[in-house]
């Protein structure tokens, strides 16, 4: 995983590691609290990637 654009995260529930990791690769994420702003963000984006 010598990748530059690959981020390795741990989730813990009380301190404690859940699973072995979370990979992310080109991804971009928002807060729960934004998580519809951001799903049409990203509609926007794949259409004009697409179209």
């Amino acid at each position: 995983m010598n990748n530059n654009n690959v981020k390795k995260i741990m989730i813990t529930v009380n301190g404690k590691p859940v699973g072995n990791g979370l990979v992310i690769d080109k991804v971009t994420y928002a807060p729960v609290g934004r998580a519809e702003e951001a799903r049409s963000e990203a509609s926007r984006a794949a259409s004009t990637v697409i179209g």
